[in-house]
């Protein structure tokens, strides 16, 4: 099974979209003017693992889970 995440950025709006087999399974946007922001510090529960991205989904109290890489995560972490 092949996993794809791709993301568009531009200065008003960020797309992502999660491809599972070449085929649309989640296509999230947001508007660079929302409440939250990259760099932000949340609270969350891991709600989904994707090995094959080395990241989670992680519910932190929006309608939609957050995406967490672990490049993103402190330095200190590492992988066993």
């Amino acid at each position: 099974m092949s996993n794809d995440l791709v993301i568009d950025s531009s200065p008003s709006e960020v797309r992502i979209a999660l491809l599972e087999e070449k085929k649309l399974v989640e296509l999230n946007s947001e508007k660079k003017d929302r409440s939250f922001a990259v760099g932000d510090i949340y609270l969350g529960k891991v709600k989904k693992l994707m090995p094959s991205l080395n990241a989670a989904f992680v519910d932190i109290g929006y309608e939609k889970d957050a995406f967490l890489h672990y490049l993103d995560l402190d330095c200190s972490f590492s992988r066993y």
